[in-house]
């Protein structure tokens, strides 16, 4: 069987686990569908213009530029505009494509071969080798902080790397012949491997220093370099960070794929959606994402050109169902009257303008893993609602308000402060449980702290609205896995913060993942995320939401800007501006 046979049959259609991160803008994540503009095609044919600057409008800062720490799509952003990949995504299908590699995977789908190509190199002038591949992985096994080990968790030798009962990774070897060349040797069949095992690609004269056999986890998650980068391989390298404002990048004169056309590229905080919009009306901001309420508004303006697509993640509401304030979200039932007692197709048309589809699964349309079997449609009936609540063992007090064992029933809904669309989400939300007798009420937070409270399992968290960015391979084990819950008495860092576990589940996350018989088709990965859907259909621990369009703005002097399916900036060094 051929690479490409291979590929094509476990990757059509997430941040992979490998890029799965939080999301502060509802539509700024990940494309998920949609094509070149007619601009951009034409562009093609004109000579670029050299100069200027991209400035991209966002309402969160960063948290780190250490692609090993990255929770969310901010950071995630800039990661990718500093390190280039190994591979990368085909940006309509998905599909991996050679990028700054060349690839081969052996029969068995237990040996995956990579060679970095000739030309690639650092910004000091290395050449990138395998090394700085292998300095990548071991960051991850070094890290106490990162939520990525279980992506690598399959490769020879890594799990014990990692728990520090041995200082090499056995299943990675470099080509003594060649320092370009490595093999990868899997412990069993994994169907994400290839997408997972882009990895991170770090400069071993900056980071390997935080990953010798005596480096301790702090070594790599408090390193200098993770917030003020020396050397880059990416189309741009780091100019400066003024926190809470921008991200300047300069161009990377030694790009291995030509320097980009224009000088810098700007990641501009501003302070919520609304000023993103009037940003980009104004021309202060080169491109964003646009709130649907918005985008009529902006159709109007005849300097900007609008790229609509469906996202490739979604919005939903979380419940910590071992929440020890809102003890009601440990009963499913519970959490089934909250899917029944909020009207989410009315937030749809009211909140989203229509501009959305509703979730009720974890998978989203644009997979092939979108569930095809019937699944509960939780639509609006108060009436089932309050009797699930009743069956549950709330009944009202006097007040009016919901109680059991002499404890009303209280619920605090957080969502990122500024993303004005979440907000209006948490208070209809709020406003909706009152009405079914629970003392409701929506807290926006700054974005970057509510994603350390979740992913460290802060147990303050009651609800949280947020998003998902996913990644180009459906396994969820990274999110939904009873592995990834975090422990905060062990400091385990994870994305499993609604505390919600099941057997089954796990073992069908576990088939889709390391199928026992190696068959990786998409059929029979397929069904196992049909159970995997069914029981997070019948238990809630999240309300699902809905997924949105990404609603993309871009100033029409802004050349060769062609957001697709699967990435944004992917051909960012091609962008330039016509004056």
């Amino acid at each position: 069987m051929t690479a490409k046979q291979r590929t094509g049959k476990i990757l059509i259609a997430v941040f992979a686990a490998s890029i799965l991160v939080a999301t502060a803008c509802t539509s700024g994540g990940p494309a998920a569908s949609g094509a070149p503009t007619a601009t951009a095609a034409a562009s093609q044919t004109e000579k670029p213009q050299q100069g200027g600057r991209i400035i991209e409008g966002t309402i969160s800062d960063i948290a780190t530029m250490q692609p090993v720490l990255v929770n969310d799509t901010s950071s995630g952003r800039i990661t990718t505009l500093l390190y280039d990949t190994i591979l990368i995504q085909d940006p309509k299908t998905g599909e991996p494509a050679p990028r700054m590699a060349t690839f081969s995977i052996s029969p068995d789908s237990l040996t995956y071969t990579f060679e970095i190509k000739a030309n690639v190199n650092w910004s000091d002038g290395k050449p990138v080798i395998a090394q700085d591949w292998l300095t990548g992985l071991m960051a991850v096994g070094k890290s106490a902080k990162t939520v990525r080990k279980s992506n690598f968790q399959d490769i020879q030798g890594f799990n014990d790397f990692k728990d520090a009962k041995a200082t090499t990774i056995t299943g990675v070897t470099i080509d003594a012949a060649n320092p370009k060349k490595w093999t990868v040797k899997m412990a069993k069949v994994s169907c994400p491997a290839i997408i997972q095992l882009i990895g991170y690609t770090l400069p071993t004269q900056v980071f390997g220093k935080y990953v010798t056999a005596t480096s301790k986890p702090e070594d790599i998650d408090t390193a200098v370099e993770n917030t003020a980068p020396t050397v880059a391989s990416g189309p741009f390298t780091f100019k400066e960070w003024r926190k809470g404002d921008q991200v300047i990048l300069a161009k990377n004169a030694t790009y291995w794929q030509n320097s980009p056309n224009v000088d810098e590229y700007v990641y501009k905080v501003v302070a919520n959606q609304t000023a993103i919009t009037n940003g980009l009306k104004t021309g202060e901001l080169t491109f964003g994402s646009i709130q649907a309420k918005d985008l009529a508004d902006v159709q109007t303006v005849d300097s900007v050109k609008v790229t609509k697509y469906q996202n490739l993640g979604y919005t939903f509401i979380g419940w910590n169902t071992s929440s020890p304030s809102a003890t009601g979200l440990a009963d499913k039932r519970v959490r089934q009257a909250l899917a029944y007692g909020i009207d989410m197709d009315a937030v749809i048309k009211a909140v989203v303008f229509g501009e959305a589809t509703k979730q009720v699964a974890h998978h989203v349309p644009v997979q092939w893993a979108y569930p095809s079997v019937a699944l509960e449609p939780y639509k609006y009936d108060k009436a089932k609602a309050q009797q699930l609540l009743k069956d549950a063992g709330w009944v009202p007090g006097s007040d009016g308000i919901l109680a059991k064992d002499g404890k009303k029933f209280s619920l605090t809904i957080a969502t990122n402060s500024g993303n004005q669309e979440r907000e209006t989400l948490a208070q209809v939300a709020a406003d909706q449980y009152k009405q079914l007798g629970i003392q409701a009420q929506a807290r926006p937070e700054a974005f970057q702290g509510l994603v350390t409270k979740l992913t460290t399992g802060d147990q303050t968290l009651e609800a949280t609205i947020i998003g998902w960015s996913l990644g180009g391979d459906p396994d969820p084990y990274s999110i939904w896995h009873s592995s990834q819950i975090p422990n905060p008495a062990t400091k385990v860092e994870g994305f499993g913060f609604t505390y919600f576990k099941d057997a089954a589940m796990d073992k069908a996350i576990e088939n889709g993942r390391n199928p026992t018989d190696g068959n990786c088709s998409t059929a029979a990965r397929k069904a196992n995320y049909e159970t995997f859907n069914k029981i997070l259909n019948e238990n809630q621990p999240y309300n699902f939401g809905y997924s949105n369009n990404v609603l993309a703005v871009s100033q029409k002097s802004l050349q060769n800007f062609a957001p697709a399916p699967f990435q944004t900036v992917y051909n960012v060094q091609e962008w330039w501006i016509k004056k």
